[in-house]
C-alpha cells in the first residue's frame, strides 16, 4: 500500500515543532509563575510583535478582506489599557523577513494557530483574577475560532509553494521567539 503524502499542515507542524516548543517552554503561560504583572509584560511583548508584523503581512498578502477579521493588535491594545499599560509607549518588533504571498501565509499559519492555543491559555488566565476585559487577545476569535481556523486552512492548502510557506512560518516563529524571549520575563518568587 502506498503511503499518503503529508498534508501541508503536517509539513508545517513538523517543520516548526522545535521553534514552537521553544516558544511555549519559554513563555510558560500555563505554569505557576504566571502573575498579573508577568501577564501584562507578556501582552506588551505580543503587542510589540503584532505592531510590526500586522502591517507587513497585510502588505505581502494584499487581501484585507481575508486578513481584517484575523487582526488582533487592537485586542492587545484593549487588554493593555484595561491593565493600566500604555500600548503606544511600547517598543515595536521589526517584522519578520517575509516576502510574497506564500511566505505571508506561512507567517499567518503561526499567528492564526496561536488562536487555538490562546483558547487553552484563556482558561488558565481565569484563575489569576485579572480585571474584566483584560483577556480579549487570548480569546482569539471567540466561538468562531474553529471556523476561522478551518477557513484559514482551506486558503492555506490552496497555496502551492510549500518551501516558501515553511520559510514564512519558520521566520515568524524565530522572530516571535527572539522578541518574546530575548530578555528574561519576570516570574514570581
Amino acid at each position: 500500500m502506498k503511503a499518503l503524502a503529508p498534508s501541508l499542515r503536517d509539513i508545517l507542524r513538523d517543520g516548526t515543532r522545535e521553534e514552537h516548543e521553544r516558544l511555549d517552554a519559554g513563555l510558560d503561560l500555563m505554569g505557576p509563575g504566571l502573575t498579573t504583572a508577568r501577564y501584562r509584560t507578556v501582552l506588551g511583548r505580543f503587542h510589540g510583535f503584532w505592531a510590526g508584523w500586522e502591517p507587513r503581512v497585510a502588505a505581502e498578502l494584499a487581501d484585507d478582506a481575508f486578513l481584517a477579521p484575523r487582526r488582533r493588535l487592537h485586542l492587545l491594545q484593549h487588554d493593555l489599557l484595561v491593565l493600566g499599560a500604555a500600548p503606544e509607549a511600547l517598543p515595536v518588533c521589526p517584522a519578520p523577513p517575509i516576502q510574497g504571498t506564500a511566505e505571508a501565509m506561512g507567517s499567518l499559519y503561526v499567528m492564526e494557530g496561536s488562536t487555538l492555543g490562546g483558547r487553552v491559555i484563556l482558561k488558565r488566565l481565569g484563575a489569576l483574577g485579572l480585571p474584566a476585559g483584560s483577556c480579549t487577545y487570548f480569546a482569539g476569535h471567540g466561538s468562531a475560532t474553529g471556523t476561522m481556523w478551518n477557513a484559514f486552512l482551506r486558503r492555506l492548502e490552496a497555496e502551492t509553494d510549500t518551501p516558501a510557506i515553511l520559510r514564512g512560518a519558520k521566520a515568524t516563529f524565530a522572530a516571535l521567539g527572539d522578541w518574546l524571549l530575548g530578555d528574561p520575563l519576570p516570574r514570581s518568587g
